[in-house]
């Protein structure tokens, strides 16, 4: 009976495992957590309560929505290309609509805040100084706009 002791060559070899371990990370690109975010807006939007009609919002009041996890709140810059993407989740309180729905003619849903998954892809200036940001926003289940999408 004859036996051989053929082995089968690592895919990668420990000299190449440690050449890995001393190369420089890329430092092009950043993935960052996006974290403390707020907004209020300065002008009003048309707000639909119904098919039919609509209100004027009043002042929108936006922030991190609290009940979703950090680890929908990021972005990722690549400084190469000038790109900045970052995704994040908020909730927008529209506290005008309070007095409409104190006059009994909505239903006391119109008060809870609109959940959403926002999306920016942004453009970043020349000297890193701004963006110009280009964005789609979700409307999340259980959300006053559920289902809905826009940019």
């Amino acid at each position: 009976m004859t036996t051989t002791d053929e082995r089968i060559p690592p895919a990668v070899s420990p000299t190449e495992i440690a050449a890995r371990r001393l190369k420089a990370a890329p430092t092009d690109r950043v993935v960052f957590r996006v974290a403390g975010l707020y907004g209020v807006s300065t002008h009003s939007a048309e707000f639909p309560v119904s098919a039919s009609e609509s209100i004027d919002t009043g002042t929108v009041s936006i922030t991190l929505d609290p009940e979703s996890g950090a680890s929908g709140n990021v972005g990722i810059m690549d400084f190469e290309k000038r790109y900045l993407r970052v995704r994040y989740n908020i909730h927008a309180v529209f506290p005008a609509l309070h007095q409409l729905v104190m006059s009994g003619q909505h239903d006391l849903s119109l008060l809870g805040p609109v959940r959403a998954t926002a999306t920016d892809e942004c453009a970043v200036t020349e000297d890193f100084s701004g963006w110009r940001a280009l964005g789609c926003m979700d409307f999340l289940p259980g959300s006053l706009w559920a289902g809905a999408s826009g940019g």
